[in-house]
């Protein structure tokens, strides 16, 4: 009979794999054994959270936390239940706290920076991507975010470095060719902007925002 630290293994190499009914399987078996397994309720929070069940989510992972409170990634999740549900004063304090627990923790750093560019704070928001970006360089969406909000500040040399980062990174990210095809043609740089939309949907044929940009460079262009 497998031990519950074997069976936890199992159950995430199911989960990782995507397996996610076995591994929710094994993770309730845990807790029928033992009830306070932190780990357990955290991943079963998890599943939640990925098939779309935020308040569940929300349910095992507050429970995680309550038996482990200074695990970040635990914080970090949670956080991202919360974003989903809309609440995002939550999901700040949620994300504050894993920074605080792991300060090197960049995924925390960049989902706080989300959760603050949504509520419309650029400056704090840039700080966190770039404490993302300082811990880990090649963050392609943390490029990317920065680089909208440069470009939106009318920074548009300096948002074209990091869409140009967000690609070096992630070559096949059709937001970044998109975004940096905005600002190439706000520079009127049409020639170049068209190219960066028509590889956005050369990856993704159905991205119609890259279709509309497209269309109104090849209107300006007299196409």
């Amino acid at each position: 009979m497998a031990t519950i630290p074997e069976a936890l293994n199992l159950a995430l190499q199911h989960h990782q794999a995507g397996r996610l009914q076995e591994a929710e399987a094994i993770y309730r078996q845990i807790l029928e054994v033992q009830p306070a397994n932190h780990a357990a309720l955290h991943y079963l929070g998890l599943i939640a959270h990925h098939v779309g069940k935020p308040q569940i989510a929300v349910d095992y992972m507050s429970r995680a936390i309550a038996l482990c409170p200074n695990e970040a990634m635990y914080h970090n999740n949670l956080g991202e239940a919360y974003r989903v549900q809309g609440d995002e004063k939550k999901a700040v304090e949620c994300f504050e706290r894993a920074t605080v627990l792991k300060p090197d923790y960049a995924d925390a750093h960049y989902n706080l920076g989300v959760v603050l560019q949504f509520q419309k704070k650029p400056a704090e928001a840039a700080a966190s991507y770039r404490k993302a970006l300082s811990l880990q360089p090649n963050y392609s969406r943390a490029h990317n975010n920065l680089g909208n909000i440069l470009r939106e500040q009318g920074r548009v040399e300096d948002a074209l470095v990091h869409y140009r980062e967000a690609l070096a990174a992630d070559p096949v990210f059709i937001e970044a060719h998109n975004n940096l095809g905005a600002a190439l043609q706000a520079q009127g740089k049409l020639d170049e902007a068209a190219v960066c939309y028509r590889q956005a949907v050369a990856i993704k044929p159905d991205f119609a925002e890259a279709y509309s940009n497209l269309g109104v460079v090849l209107q300006l262009q007299g196409s």
